[in-house]
């Protein structure tokens, strides 16, 4: 457990209108273990929003206070954490955790709890499984509808074949391929999974390479993975065009196990608020946190880090803060109503990074399929904005 801010706590929510103390915003992330790296550009993010949410004076004039816990990627550790921040810390907000698996086996006790939190799954959150919680990365859905929509259009494909990791959104990923494809009356010439952590992806991609797809789909878990899907490709003397989910664009993470050339063949759904055509089209939002990151923290810190990951962390504190002050309330149900009802809105005007917010009172996902762009992630045109792939239009 790590703390920033403050360290006395304040005795629970009375409605955040009377209470004078610090505010303590639990982080369940995965420090240790096969994400923790991605969890260490989570950190940043929301670190930089405590630190700058504070220095405006905090949430209705109180502190911010960070109680970091380590899930190390795990379910099972990801509920003990959730409880020790609720029983033992007496959190009123959360951010986290990192994935569906933990973000789905966590929200029982969040709901039960009635804190308000914005967590980092990317399938499967609904208000009525995650009544008073917001998911901040992309659907799966989303981005599997995404990745079809270019197989078939920008590359004319007739042929797909399908890659996935194990994990919930790795599944809900891969199903969401097959039905979209299906919506087109395709279907895959050959569909595979794998185990996260993964050190050899040759048996799956001997299969799917035998089905002879035109392209390649794959939804990955990290830069890691995507670097295994690289290497793999390369000892089966493959070329195939691969159209990757967002962990693909873990540039840094993938070069470091495939090479400088591992996006040759291959490109990326991620966030359109960190892509552009060139350099005069980059959003003015994405470049100054890129420039206050680096102010900010030290260039150790800063080494591999993945900018849009950082800041969707980042918003997510300024979100739960926007609903905190209008409601004079971190209860919840009131928080999440007003996230639901007033929030997309609001956040035109606030200062959050990302953009393509649309949660309602039928989507508990914060952003929309505006919110995603193709890439190449091997070509920035300046530091953590990537080329889009609709360029050449």
């Amino acid at each position: 457990m790590a703390l920033i801010g403050a360290t006395t706590g304040c005795g629970g929510d009375t409605g955040g209108a009377t209470t004078t103390g610090p505010i303590k915003v639990g982080v369940p992330l995965a420090l240790t273990g096969p994400a923790a790296t991605v969890a260490s550009w989570a950190r940043m993010g929301v670190e930089m929003s405590a630190a700058e949410i504070n220095d405006a004076g905090g949430i209705n004039g109180r502190k911010v206070e960070l109680i970091f816990e380590d899930t190390a990627l795990d379910p099972t550790k990801a509920v003990t954490a959730i409880n020790r921040l609720i029983n033992q810390e007496k959190v009123e907000l959360i951010v986290g955790p990192m994935t569906s698996d933990e973000s789905l086996a966590t929200l029982p006790t969040t709901t039960k709890a009635k804190i308000p939190s914005i967590n980092g799954s990317g399938s499967a959150i609904t208000p009525q499984v995650a009544p008073y919680s917001f998911a901040m990365l992309m659907n799966a859905e989303h981005q599997a509808q995404k990745m079809v929509e270019v197989a078939l259009d920008k590359y004319g494909a007739t042929s797909v074949a399908t890659l996935n990791y194990s994990g919930t959104q790795g599944k809900i990923g891969g199903a969401a391929f097959i039905k979209t494809l299906q919506s087109h009356s395709m279907k895959p010439t050959a569909t595979q999974e794998f185990k996260f952590p993964v050190t050899d992806l040759t048996p799956q991609l001997l299969t799917l390479k035998k089905s002879n797809p035109q392209v390649l789909l794959s939804f990955n878990n990290t830069g890691d993975d995507t670097g295994r899907l690289v290497l793999g490709l390369r000892q089966l003397n493959w070329n195939v065009p691969v159209i990757g989910s967002y962990a693909t664009t873990f540039a840094t993470q993938t070069k470091g196990v495939a090479g400088p050339d591992a996006f040759a063949n291959l490109k990326s759904v991620t966030w359109s608020a960190f892509s552009a055509c060139d350099k005069a089209q980059i959003r003015p939002q994405a470049t100054d946190f890129i420039k206050r990151a680096q102010a900010r923290f030290d260039a150790t810190r800063l080494k591999d880090a993945s900018y849009d990951y950082m800041a969707v962390y980042r918003d997510a504190l300024f979100i739960l803060k926007a609903g905190v002050e209008a409601t004079k309330s971190t209860d919840g149900p009131k928080v999440a109503d007003w996230i639901e009802t007033k929030g997309a809105e609001a956040l035109k005007s606030l200062p959050v990074v990302h953009q393509g917010y649309a949660m309602s009172k039928t989507n508990h996902f914060l952003m929309d399929t505006s919110s995603l762009a193709l890439v190449d992630a091997g070509e920035e045109i300046a530091p953590g904005i990537f080329r889009r792939l609709d360029c050449d239009k």
